[in-house]
């Protein structure tokens, strides 16, 4: 029996405006042989030494940041793959928004920890990989197929995410004031606040945020999608966004960026189709 991890979103509607912003990305195409990173010499990254063993579930799970030569995660089967297979992310999460794994083994429940070190060698490269961690993901490639003995094939997606881009005319945002005392509200990942409203409790107001705590908000609200950052932004703002009612008052409401000089582009997630994984083998 074989099991497929989908994420599904509520339905939460959204305004003409924003619909207008949406545009139909072309679907993935199929591949039967998906290329690993390389590091600086064209050569497939790999840890010098790795451990994988399996551990009682925790309610921990999730990835590290790599730090100046190790990596260490606690995780199941899909997470691995999705970060090592799956479009690349600035941040690491325990989660799989932008990837759907299918046929995945009875067993993918599991939990494996993780412990990573890189070669002195290797290390100026390593310390230097982007926020995409192509190195890191090059290692994880190179352990799946040696310790797990994976195989797989991407298929076409038809599955909805969202992109979060700047409009044609630019972005509208106020650079935060990196002095500047942070009011009270809600901590985001990156250290801002999404600030409490008087305007509307259901307004979005932040404070010292970035673009990628915009995407986090709306996935958590957006109607069939989660919602990736692509805008390249990387610095922090204070901005403003408004919720929307919807015509007719039916379908609940929306959120709108386009006072901010962004817009949604509608995109589709990969699907990665496991064809043969084995239990990793004892380290």
């Amino acid at each position: 029996m074989v099991r497929t991890r989908r994420i599904v979103f509520p339905f939460i509607a959204m305004s003409l405006a924003e619909a207008a912003f949406l545009s139909l990305s072309p679907p993935a195409q199929s591949s039967q042989g998906i290329p690993a990173p390389k590091d600086g010499r064209g050569v497939e990254f790999k840890f010098e030494v790795l451990s994988i063993r399996p551990i009682q579930r925790v309610s921990d799970i999730g990835m590290t940041d790599p730090t100046p030569n190790v990596f260490s995660a606690k995780v199941q089967l899909y997470q691995v793959v999705c970060l090592a297979y799956g479009p690349p992310y600035p941040v690491l999460r325990r989660d799989c928004l932008f990837t759907e794994v299918s046929n995945l083994p009875k067993w993918s429940g599991d939990v494996y920890a993780f412990d990573a070190r890189v070669s002195p060698a290797d290390l100026k490269a390593w310390q230097s990989q982007g926020k995409n961690h192509d190195l890191l993901r090059s290692a994880l490639r190179a352990a799946l197929k040696e310790r797990f003995k994976l195989a797989l094939h991407e298929e076409p997606a038809q599955q909805t995410m969202f992109e979060l881009v700047i409009a044609k005319r630019g972005p509208r945002l106020k650079p935060a004031d990196p002095d500047a005392i942070l009011p009270q509200g809600v901590r985001l990942e990156s250290g801002g606040v999404r600030a409490l409203t008087p305007r509307s409790p259901y307004d979005m107001d932040f404070r010292g945020a970035t673009m990628q705590d915009l995407a986090y908000a709306l996935t958590g609200i957006f109607f069939d999608g989660p919602v990736r950052d692509r805008t390249g932004l990387t610095g922090r703002y204070d901005f403003y966004v408004p919720r929307v009612e919807t015509p007719g008052g039916d379908r609940g409401y929306a959120y709108s960026v386009a006072n901010l000089g962004l817009q949604l582009k509608r995109a589709t997630r990969p699907i990665l189709v496991i064809d043969h994984v084995e239990k990793p083998t004892p380290n």
